[in-house]
């Protein structure tokens, strides 16, 4: 089910915070930024993503790969086991406000004084009953406290979704990256074929006497130079696809044949830049925003706590029982016992010690309240840095491929020329360089694009399921 702070959350946060629990003596105010009308850097005319925002690059390997990261990776089943921890420790509370029932049996033999106090007396005692005991919350601290330990519960779920976020952004990118790689290996694999054949042309020229021992050298650099590139492009793969294996819960090298096909970076969907709605609604969505919030609320619900604390405690006992010398006495006349009472427990003098604990939890409000701003501030920045590096991004790979055509315009004129012997063999080196490095560049903008489009879906908070 997704999950949205609810208005009545908001609402009971901003109460409870202007109420005065924050930094004392001054109401909290919202970051900077929080009621801002729109992103300064949000300048497309797309929709809003969806949540499996993966989906919209229609490939297959990633769908496949995001699936088994979502339901196997260990983030998040450390989240998962933590938010069910977080669950029954709130049914734990939950229940501390309602009375207890407790079944008792007991049986001892004793030695005591006789009635005259003269001797004594040997004898067993048997006995079984119920007890009863229920503490009255009358200055609200078990309730501060179950209320805490519910915020508990939801800041769990908010993480566990946040998680879901970090795998799936992850598992994108790094996917992303792996198939830029497979580009660029393409691109110095097809130069080193080409610039080999060259080699072996001018080779063949200086053998026939047509050709310079410098163009042979220089086009044997050349080629050293380009298969130099390529152990480093098999060593950043391999890495690549250990990460994705691990990321999927599997061992590292699982997906080393699944990954070793190759493939094209995936198109990319239209951009959702503009239409997102204000940044105020963003920070409502995201799940770090929602934990940050469920932890201020639970630190201010200790505080609570803590306050009640210094008043008395109350709390009605009862008992209703057997009680006999003998096991099969029990249930005769004279042997039911029951007794009915309160007591009221109040530390008048404890040396400071709850006035201390109250300050130790205002600290730790305080501290929520400055982690909660914080939460808000880097939300904004991380988008606002997302939507920038994007649009530069789609802005640099139009510009290189641009670049990377004219190169290979450049290059087959370069070799033209040299065929006719209207230029010599620098000029085609020249060329066959340029060429080489304007495709990696091309190859590693393209990966850029794709994985800044990624940091905007993680900003927007897309890539939970809401399961």
């Amino acid at each position: 089910m997704q999950h949205r702070p609810s208005a009545a959350v908001w609402a009971a946060l901003c109460a409870v915070l202007l109420a005065g629990c924050a930094t004392p003596g001054s109401p909290w105010q919202p970051p900077p930024g929080w009621h801002a009308q729109e992103f300064v850097h949000a300048n497309a005319t797309t929709a809003e993503p969806v949540l499996d925002f993966w989906r919209g690059f229609n490939d297959a390997p990633l769908n496949s790969l995001m699936a088994t990261a979502l339901s196997a990776n260990t983030d998040l089943r450390l989240a998962a086991a933590r938010l069910a921890e977080a669950r029954a420790l709130a049914q734990v509370s939950a229940g501390l406000g309602r009375p207890n029932l407790d079944l008792q049996a007991g049986a001892a033999r004793a030695r005591s004084l006789n009635t005259t106090g003269d001797g004594t007396q040997t004898g067993n005692q048997f006995s079984a009953g119920l007890a009863s005991s229920w503490e009255l919350d009358l200055f609200g601290r078990i309730g501060f406290e179950q209320r805490s330990a519910m915020a508990a519960e939801q800041a769990a779920q908010a993480l566990l979704r946040g998680t879901q976020v970090s795998v799936a952004a992850e598992v994108a990118r790094t996917y992303f990256e792996l198939r830029g790689l497979q580009e660029q290996l393409r691109v110095a694999q097809a130069a080193l074929s080409t610039q080999t054949e060259a080699l072996k042309l001018v080779q063949a020229r200086l053998d026939a006497g047509r050709g310079t021992a410098l163009d042979t050298e220089r086009a044997q650099a050349l080629v050293q130079t380009t298969a130099a590139a390529v152990p480093a492009l098999h060593g950043a793969l391999a890495r690549a696809r250990l990460r994705l294996s691990v990321l999927n819960g599997q061992a590292p090298q699982a997906l080393d044949a699944a990954l070793s096909d190759v493939r094209p970076l995936p198109g990319l969907p239209p951009t959702p830049l503009a239409s997102i709605g204000s940044p105020e609604t963003l920070l409502r969505r995201r799940p770090d925003i929602a934990a940050a919030e469920q932890q201020l609320l639970a630190a201010q619900a200790q505080l609570g706590a803590a306050r009640s604390a210094v008043f008395p405690t109350v709390r009605l006992s009862g008992a209703l029982g057997l009680n006999a010398g003998r096991i099969s006495n029990l249930g005769d006349a004279g042997t039911f016992v029951f007794n009915l009472g309160a007591s009221l427990l109040w530390s008048v003098l404890d040396n400071g010690q709850r006035q201390a604990q109250v300050s130790a939890a205002s600290a730790r409000s305080d501290a929520a309240v400055a982690t909660f701003d914080k939460a808000v501030l880097l939300a904004l920045e991380e988008t606002e840095g997302a939507f920038v590096s994007h649009t530069q991004a789609q802005q640099q790979t139009e510009r290189l491929f641009k670049a990377a055509e004219a190169a290979q315009r450049a290059s087959d004129i370069a070799r033209a020329r040299f065929s006719v012997g209207a230029s010599d063999f620098l000029a085609v080196l020249d060329a066959e360089r340029e060429l080489l490095a304007a495709q990696d560049r091309l190859a590693q903008a393209q990966t850029n694009a794709a994985t800044s489009l990624v940091s905007v879906y993680r900003a927007l908070a897309g890539g939970w399921s809401g399961s």
